[in-house]
């Protein structure tokens, strides 16, 4: 998304939370640049069986003086079942240069398509999606690219109870969350230094 490249996806002891958990019906938030809105950022949830899918939509502007200066939408859907990821697809547009990718679980790797070309990981690997921080503990890859992310993290007291993630190495990001996992917010430097903030809508 707006992170910087270094990008993340952490390894770290992780909160225990089954990777198909599915917290909240769905988490909206209000993508804010210095004080004001550039976009939104949506994860839905759907379930068949034993399958749990989580979609998530990105769609950031930035414009000055009436004109969009830069461009994002993100198109992302992964599908837990048995603690596992089975499937992965992104469609990630940036000022009009698209990037596709595709992880499909096969035996005991994922195999990734993407525009490194093909890649194969670990089976427990996932995504950094930031929604479930029962993932952190796993090997992470960019969820626009699939390539493996090197993240070191660490983790701090937050207002309420909650837990502030810190992820440094390919990415420079924090997401905050409630004592029950439920995510909170999100924070992060964008390339031209300004700061990108996540607000719950």
């Amino acid at each position: 998304m707006l992170q910087r490249r270094a990008f993340p996806l952490l390894l770290l002891p992780a909160l225990p939370r089954p990777a198909s958990a599915q917290p909240v019906p769905e988490y909206r938030f209000r993508v804010m640049r210095d004080g004001s809105q550039i976009g939104n950022h949506r994860v839905s949830f759907s379930s068949a069986g034993d399958a749990t899918t989580a979609r998530i939509d990105v769609e950031i502007a930035v414009r000055l003086a009436g004109i969009t200066v830069f461009r994002l939408t993100h198109r992302f859907a992964e599908t837990w079942a048995n603690d596992r990821l089975r499937l992965a697809v992104s469609r990630h547009e940036r000022n009009g240069r698209v990037t596709e990718m595709e992880a499909r679980a096969e035996g005991n790797a994922l195999l990734v398509r993407g525009p490194d070309g093909a890649q194969r990981l670990p089976g427990e690997a996932a995504p950094l999606t930031w929604w479930n921080p029962g993932h952190f503990n796993r090997p992470l890859f960019d969820n626009s690219t699939g390539k493996p992310l090197r993240v070191q993290w660490s983790r701090a007291p937050a207002p309420g109870g909650g837990v502030r993630w810190t992820a440094t190495g390919d990415t420079e990001s924090e997401g905050v969350y409630a004592a029950d996992g439920t995510w909170l917010g999100w924070r992060t430097v964008a390339e031209d230094g300004s700061t990108v903030v996540y607000e719950r809508a």
